[in-house]
């Protein structure tokens, strides 16, 4: 942060001598010719004076004596005049000078607050971090703000976005935040077309690939008028073959089977849909849609089996974790240093976390559905996470070069998983 002001206050510096160099020369130039001028002109009315009387003793009218007194009395007045007219003269410059300089001084002042206004108008860091917190289901931000008149200013929420993005373009997390704004706008297209981009940045072969596909085809569902394009049908395939419990292409699937009144399998593509799916998706769509599908098979009681079997998921899906520091690198930092230790799978938003200071350390947490950082997303509704713990010397949870870290990969979360973890690497 100090460089960056560093470098404005140059910037700024820089542009305040381009704009007044010229107003500076120009008076500084003004000045000098006003001074001159005043000399010249009486060095001037000096000579003619002198040349009428030179005229008057050549044609015989005024003797020598005459002549040489009168000539006496010229060189005085010419030297009072450069003494005395002088004077007021360089006090009227003097005066003009203090005037042009204050102009300069308020130019200055309004240059400079201007472009300090203009930044934290445009720039501020603190509007954008308001929107980091959106959640992976944007549908639940599109209806707080139709129903909350304070909900975020999801246009302030683009700029920022989008200059982060210009600063880092494989920034990953923040892709998918501009598609999640773009989604909770209603801009589905917008919102597709970043969430493709995002498959694209990521491959098959990443995590997140089926996630991006699954909402990509949710948006094309939505440009659509709510149909089963190509387009939606294909994205639906591409991202449950990477991953077959994938819960939002799962709830696509089951509403093109529903549409086609193959109400047998749309309920055995939500079920499924309901392993990995977040609570709100679960009670507020997969549910009812199973409790109609079942209305049309002429099935009355809905079969209460699945609920028991996420609960017991949920009881059992801990990681408990032994974290410490590298003697060497504890050296290097203050006890009042933050530690972030939190669990992904392949989204942006963490299922579990945990905040620390490097002075807790070596401790034992546990990481389970309580540590949730959303109530929509929760470690049992996922099979494996990434398990990260990062000493944050800029206070914030995003990585920065010298912050120290240890990573585990694919820890299985239904086994009641024990790892003991030491921070000793550093990120470059």
């Amino acid at each position: 942060m100090m460089t960056l002001w560093i470098v404005i206050a140059a910037m700024l510096l820089l542009a305040v001598i381009i704009l007044l160099w010229p107003l500076a020369v120009y008076k500084g130039a003004q000045s000098n010719e006003l001074a001159i001028s005043q000399k010249e002109k009486n060095i001037s009315i000096y000579e003619e004076r002198l040349a009428e009387l030179e005229n008057e003793q050549t044609q015989g009218t005024l003797d020598a004596p005459t002549f040489q007194q009168l000539k006496t009395e010229l060189e005085k007045t010419l030297l009072g005049d450069v003494q005395y007219a002088e004077q007021p003269v360089n006090t009227a410059i003097g005066t003009a000078s203090i005037q042009h300089w204050l102009v300069m001084a308020v130019i200055v002042v309004v240059f400079v607050l201007g472009s300090l206004a203009t930044y934290n108008s445009l720039g501020a860091s603190d509007k954008y971090q308001q929107y980091l917190a959106i959640a992976d289901n944007p549908q639940e931000h599109q209806q707080a703000a139709a129903n909350n008149s304070a909900a975020p200013d999801f246009a302030a929420a683009l700029i920022a976005l989008k200059a982060k993005l210009a600063e880092n373009p494989e920034d990953i997390e923040k892709w998918f935040l501009l598609a999640n704004t773009y989604a909770a706008m209603g801009d589905f297209q917008q919102a597709g077309e970043v969430y493709n981009r995002i498959a694209g940045m990521l491959g098959e072969e990443s995590p997140g690939y089926a996630a991006a596909k699954a909402a990509y085809a949710q948006m094309m569902y939505q440009v659509a008028g709510e149909r089963m394009i190509p387009v939606v049908q294909m994205a639906i395939t591409d991202a449950l073959r990477v991953d077959p419990e994938e819960p939002t292409a799962l709830i696509l699937r089951g509403l093109d089977e529903y549409q086609q009144q193959s109400y047998v399998q749309a309920i055995a593509s939500w079920e499924k849909a309901k392993i990995k799916a977040g609570e709100v998706q679960v009670n507020n769509f997969i549910e009812p849609a199973i409790a109609e599908a079942r209305r049309q098979l002429g099935i009355t009681a809905p079969i209460q089996q699945a609920k028991p079997e996420q609960d017991a998921l949920a009881g059992t899906a801990s990681i408990t974790i032994h974290l410490g520091i590298s003697p060497v690198l504890r050296a290097k930092v203050s006890g009042q240093d933050r530690v972030f230790v939190f669990a992904k799978a392949g989204m942006p938003m963490p299922l579990a976390a945990e905040r620390l200071q490097v002075k807790d350390l070596p401790i034992t947490i546990v990481l389970d559905d309580t540590k949730a950082a959303m109530p929509t997303a929760k470690i049992s509704s996922a099979e494996f996470v990434d398990i990260t713990a990062r000493v944050a010397l800029s206070g914030s949870p995003r990585a920065a070069k010298g912050d120290l870290y240890v990573t585990a990969k694919q820890v299985a979360v239904q086994k009641g998983e024990e790892l003991t973890l030491v921070i000793d690497k550093i990120v470059e």
